[in-house]
């Protein structure tokens, strides 16, 4: 049997996040919503022609990807907290996967469709295919409610994924039994990713700093929550201390090694971004 995670490693841990969250808001400029934007620049282009603008500022994602982290975010809270599945540590059927491989294609094939819309890649396209201004390589022109729905159904698959895998990689007292068990669970969980685009669509057109603040932190705590999640996972899979936690009390430990590994993807990405482009706000050369 696994040995339970050891206190010295859990406090150092601890004590890492804090360090680094510390760190992470000391360096980046002042302003909270500024900090949003280095937590969004780390997974997301950032594009003003792509993203929506609230109370007349840019949210720390595009479109697309203010779908796709809240939308894994929200996938996950209703396979823990609605369907009550924390312990279930089977996957779908397949059946039940089939309309998630058909979300991620359809998020891809979106997302190529709005990429070649505009900007230096409809320049190069133009070269091979004569199309209108404005439409892209699969033919129609791109739409932002298109962006954000296919955004949110693809972070809906991959919480499908995520909560089995997470929680055969910490609890012991796990349940053999899949995640979703049905086509009525998996409607729900349709349901409830819809209701989360309607409400983001809905805040997008209030010009007020709630709406700002509530889209800007959601869509940031998605990004950092997919984050720890699959940084606790990494360590207790690496220091085959998997399935050991009897419950949140115990599962601290990898979860603060969690958000360790997120402070350190999100720091590392925009230093690299920084450091090839120059700016965390569009991709230089791109529009």
């Amino acid at each position: 049997m696994p040995k339970p995670f050891s206190p010295f490693l859990a406090w150092l841990g601890v004590g890492l996040a804090v360090a680094g969250i510390l760190s992470f808001l000391i360096a980046t400029p002042d302003g909270f919503l500024r900090k949003l934007d280095y937590v969004g620049a780390a997974v997301c282009h950032r594009r003003l022609s792509h993203s929506f603008v609230v109370a007349g500022r840019q949210l720390p994602l595009c479109q697309r990807c203010t779908g796709t982290f809240p939308g894994a975010l929200t996938g996950v809270l209703i396979h823990w907290a609605l369907l009550r599945r924390r312990r279930a540590v089977q996957f779908p059927r397949w059946t039940l996967l089939v309309p998630a491989v058909l979300f991620a294609a359809f998020w891809g094939l979106d997302g190529i469709n709005s990429t070649t819309s505009d900007g230096q890649f409809a320049v190069v396209l133009q070269r091979f295919v004569t199309r209108p201004e404005g439409i892209g390589l699969l033919g129609y022109a791109p739409q932002p409610w298109l962006r954000l729905l296919t955004g949110a159904l693809m972070g809906m698959a991959m919480s499908m994924i995520l909560v089995p895998a997470f929680n055969q990689s910490l609890w012991a007292d796990a349940e053999a039994t899949p995640t979703l068990r049905s086509w009525h669970e998996l409607a729900l969980l349709i349901a409830v990713e819809l209701g989360m685009v309607g409400v983001i669509l809905i805040l997008e057109g209030l010009p007020t700093p709630v709406a700002l603040y509530a889209i800007s932190a959601y869509s940031a705590l998605g990004v950092v929550t997919m984050f720890t999640l699959l940084g606790a996972m990494l360590y207790a899979l690496l220091l085959r201390r998997d399935a050991t936690a009897h419950g949140w009390r115990e599962a601290w430990s990898p979860l603060a090694w969690g958000v360790v590994f997120a402070v350190f993807i999100v720091v590392g990405m925009d230093a690299g971004r920084l450091l090839l482009s120059g700016t965390l706000d569009g991709v230089p050369g791109l529009d």
